[in-house]
């Protein structure tokens, strides 16, 4: 009986550790112009042009509440809440979790009949003309999402512009031989801040923790060739998300308030002059760290990723090869 209580405990933690990180509702969507899923390829080359994780690592919001004159001399002074919420997440998980996302993006291109073509392949193109190319592309803040900060996998090359590279890459596609050019931006959040309205009077801010792969921005998009009048593509495709993708068993969820109550005087001061009214602005603000295990965020941020690519990959095969 003892050995038989033993087994079914350790099997019931071994089903929590694998059901700890676990998704919410898959929901994938496609973008963009039907008109240009029909054409069939037979080029099976793919070129990656970029590929990108955005984590939300910090998020930062203020509300205020102005003062002012009441009815009747009454006033009211100003209030201000600011609230800054940081996850406690090393560089180093980030890093590994983009890395190994780009390796397990590339097999699900290679098992489905693809050749993922090396980055320099494009380097005599016109479209790079002016483009410097590096395999070691640093961290560097989200220029697309506030308080995110953009990881490219390493020792993978990518052309890149310090004024922005473009994402028409049409003239890519065509210039590469109808090569598809694929261009991947995931975002990963973890908290909503926003100013909310509180009965009283006063200013306040609210956070919501919650780790998804969001439906803002996410795409995997791919495009193959260009028509010669017009300039539009010859087929693309753009898998989104049709809602965020909700990484369970990682952060826990929660509100995090911070609320500033106006100072008010309702009563006065009497003086030899007539009653007077004064009132104080306030301004508190208010941080919070939001834990993270790296195991857990790795694995879940990891299955969310790989599940939405490999189902666009598949897609993207199935739309437009024979």
């Amino acid at each position: 009986m003892k050995t038989r209580l033993i087994i079914t405990m350790a099997l019931l933690m071994g089903i929590s550790t694998v059901n700890a990180q676990t998704l919410g509702d898959f929901k994938p969507g496609k973008a963009g112009p039907k008109s240009l899923e029909r054409p069939k390829f037979d080029n099976k080359n793919v070129y990656i042009a970029d590929f990108a994780v955005h984590y939300q690592v910090y998020s930062e919001k203020s509300a205020s509440k102005k003062g002012g004159s009441g009815i009747y001399g009454k006033v009211m002074g100003g209030a201000k809440a600011s609230l800054a919420v940081g996850l406690d997440i090393s560089q180093e998980t980030l890093q590994k979790i983009t890395d190994e996302a780009y390796a397990k993006f590339i097999a699900d291109l290679k098992a489905n009949g693809f050749n993922v073509m090396q980055g320099d392949e494009a380097k005599n193109t016109n479209f790079y003309k002016g483009y410097k190319y590096s395999t070691n592309l640093g961290m560097t803040p989200s220029n697309t999402m506030e308080g995110a900060v953009t990881v490219h996998p390493q020792n993978v090359g990518f052309f890149y512009n310090e004024k922005g590279s473009s994402t028409n890459t049409t003239k890519l596609s065509k210039e590469l031989n109808d090569a598809a050019v694929a261009r991947i931006d995931l975002y990963v959040e973890f908290v909503k801040t926003k100013e909310s309205n509180k009965s009283g009077i006063g200013a306040n801010v609210v956070a919501k923790t919650n780790l998804v792969l969001s439906d803002n921005n996410t795409i995997a998009h791919f495009i193959v060739g260009r028509n010669k009048i017009g300039g539009s593509p010859l087929g693309e495709y753009q898998g989104v998300l049709k809602k965020d993708l909700d990484i369970d068993g990682v952060i826990k969820e929660e509100k995090i308030t911070n609320y500033v109550a106006s100072d008010y005087d309702n009563w006065g001061t009497s003086t030899a002059f007539g009653t007077v009214y004064s009132a104080k602005n306030k301004a508190t603000s208010k941080a919070a760290i939001v834990p993270a295990d790296a195991d857990k965020y790795e694995k879940g941020v990891e299955l969310a990723i790989n599940t939405f690519l490999s189902h666009h990959v598949s897609e993207f095969k199935n739309k437009f090869f024979k």
